[in-house]
């Protein structure tokens, strides 16, 4: 990626381990992805500051795996996984607004 930085309108997520070829992909608009993914790994009863300090991190990762292009310079076709031991939650429900 060239250029200045921004924030991806869409992400591309496998829904499954890197190597899983049988695991759907699925595109979604970023700030739901950070939405869907926060409120499966975030508890509401932490603290106000816990909270966006984990939601820091974890746009910071998702943002790290599309500006590196860690999963296409490997050959995949998506921007990151589900897969919990490389990625973070990501579920097929209905997004959370």
């Amino acid at each position: 990626m060239t250029g200045e930085p921004f924030i991806p309108e869409k992400i591309t997520v496998h829904l499954g381990a890197p190597d899983d070829r049988s695991a759907m992909n699925v595109t979604v608009n970023f700030v739901d992805y950070i939405k869907n993914v926060g409120s499966s790994e975030l508890y509401p009863t932490w603290p106000e500051s816990a909270l966006r300090a984990n939601l820091y991190a974890i746009i910071s990762f998702a943002l790290n795996r599309i500006y590196t292009e860690w999963y296409p310079s490997r050959g995949y076709d998506f921007d990151i996984t589900n897969d919990t031991p490389v990625s973070y939650t990501h579920l097929t429900l209905p997004t959370i607004c």
